[in-house]
């Protein structure tokens, strides 16, 4: 039966994983949030995959696809994670948008243009991991802190091979 912390539903029975439930439930929030901005951005992307024209079509259509798939990937292991650790993944596109920093990104075609908007979108996602790494760092969250500096380094690489693009 769903537990009550904070005014917020819990999945799973209270402290099961024997962390702090205050440092959890900031957690909680904080992994919603970096969940609502990873579907914004995923959004984003495909929408570049799917009407980016001109000379790079082929190149960005490819690079576009590559960086949606792993972001959904990256969605999922996130939302399994705050089930694990006993709260409720926000699953509302309407909860996304309230939630996310990212701005949804409409009727961009132009290459160079969708190139500047991912390398944006990475960068602030890079942020937000390194903030809520050291946050479930200090809840002693080991397993939240190692998926969040996995990601990192895979979304370091990809702004590193965006921005060698658009020079």
């Amino acid at each position: 039966m769903p537990t009550k912390t904070n005014g917020a539903s819990k999945a799973s029975l209270s402290n099961h994983l024997g962390l702090e439930n205050e440092k959890m439930w900031s957690l909680n929030e904080s992994l919603n949030k970096l969940l609502s901005d990873y579907h914004v951005f995923y959004q984003n992307v495909r929408g570049f995959h799917w009407n980016v024209m001109g000379s790079d079509f082929f190149d960005l259509h490819i690079k576009f696809e590559e960086l949606y798939k792993q972001v959904n990937k990256n969605i999922d292991e996130l939302a399994e994670r705050i089930v694990t650790i006993g709260y409720r993944p926000l699953h509302a596109f309407s909860d996304f948008l309230s939630n996310a920093s990212l701005q949804e990104i409409k009727n961009v075609k132009d290459g160079k243009q969708c190139v500047s908007h991912v390398i944006n979108g990475l960068g602030m996602l890079i942020g937000e991991h390194r903030k809520y790494a050291a946050d479930s760092d200090e809840a002693e969250d080991i397993v939240t802190t190692d998926m969040l500096t996995k990601f990192t380094g895979d979304l370091e690489k990809r702004l590193w091979m965006f921005t060698m693009f658009n020079k």
